[in-house]
């Protein structure tokens, strides 16, 4: 650990940010962070003898690694197999829940430090827990009537769709339909395919990632149209099923795909050189849990320790898997931090390793 002496001017808050970093510092690294429910899952088991408890590991793993991986087809991926054969031995705790009507259910926890770093030593994706938000448009019917979901519009599609992104980690978000959302965007607008209404009516909502979709009965089938639009790009899916809940399923099923395969680290072991991550705007013990946190769940950062604190600012080693550049990609995805407009001023002594600077928002 390398801690600069403080000048006396400094305020007491700084000195109680120098004894959180050491006390820290002697804690350890950071592995990689548990995002919200990325670890865990809850399946259907037939009763708790061994045999189905077993059984109900596996199936849980394998909603696990799909959260982690980001991709539906990584579970069918042959270098997993060894990993799913041995289910129980990333388990870190479990019980039994009641999942009504009789069913029992399994709820496991697992190590989600260990799975992220079995798949990335076989070169798999490994998508972090730090996820932007998703704000979906969705145009369908319900109950005979033409809606958009969101407030209480169309309550019971919008529970079968936030399932399927708490299955697959989205940060799934609904309009809230109020009347400046009514008059922003219409049934019409999203059957019609008219997306400028909807990027504007977005705004306010500030995701990362909007998600605009017509799902409708053409004949026999339930045919849905989607398109997902963020960061300078767009992918358009079509989808047909036999019911409204499966094409509804299946339509995020796909977004989720595209979402996982654009963002996960893919084939990237972390690093043996160390890279210095210079944090400017951090002024008090909260700030400085805050960044250390969201670094700690970027897919990119292997490991993080504290290194050196000044006046606003904080120092971090890490190791990455990947580039400094992968590092700031990842930043941008979210709202707590942005690259700096200038590198940050380094000892000599620290010149010649690969840095990152960045700034806390506000």
């Amino acid at each position: 650990m390398n801690l600069r002496l403080l000048p006396r001017r400094l305020p007491i808050l700084a000195l109680i940010l120098v004894l959180a970093w050491a006390w820290l510092a002697v804690a350890g690294g950071v592995a990689q962070a548990a995002g919200s429910g990325l670890h865990e899952a809850t399946v259907p088991v037939p009763d708790r003898d061994r045999p189905a408890r077993q059984a109900g590991f596996e199936a849980a793993l394998d909603r696990v690694l799909l959260k982690l991986s980001g991709d539906r087809q990584v579970l069918a991926d042959p270098r997993l197999a060894d990993i799913r054969a041995a289910a129980s031995r990333y388990v870190q705790r479990f019980r039994y829940v009641d999942l009504g009507e009789n069913q029992p259910g399994l709820e496991v926890l697992f190590d989600v430090a260990a799975l992220e770093r079995q798949l990335a030593e076989r070169g798999l994706p490994v998508w972090g827990a730090d996820r932007p938000s998703v704000l979906l448009w969705l145009a369908t019917v319900d109950e005979g009537r033409r809606v958009v979901l969101g407030g209480e519009e169309g309550r019971p599609l919008q529970q079968i769709l936030t399932g399927v992104a708490r299955d697959r980690g989205l940060r799934l978000v609904f309009p809230v339909m109020d009347l400046q959302d009514q008059a922003a965007v219409s049934y019409a607008d999203l059957a019609g395919g008219f997306h400028e209404p909807v990027l504007q009516a977005s705004g306010r909502y500030a995701s990362r990632f909007v998600l605009a979709a017509h799902v409708q009965r053409r004949g026999g089938l339930w045919s849905g149209r989607w398109r997902l639009m963020g960061q300078e790009q767009q992918e358009d899916f079509t989808v047909e099923a036999d019911t409204l809940e499966a094409a509804l399923d299946e339509g995020l099923q796909r977004v989720a795909d595209a979402l996982g395969r654009r963002l996960a680290i893919a084939g990237l072991l972390a690093s043996e050189d160390h890279v210095l991550v210079t944090v400017d705007g951090v002024n008090s013990l909260a700030e400085f849990q805050a960044v250390r946190q969201y670094l700690a769940e970027l897919s990119v950062v292997a490991e993080i320790r504290p290194h050196r604190l000044e006046a606003g600012q904080a120092v971090f080693i890490t190791r990455l898997r990947g580039s400094p550049r992968d590092l700031e990609r990842g930043v941008r995805l979210g709202r707590v931090l942005a690259p700096a407009e200038t590198a940050a001023d380094l000892p000599f002594h620290e010149q010649h390793m690969s840095s990152v600077s960045l700034r806390l928002s506000r």
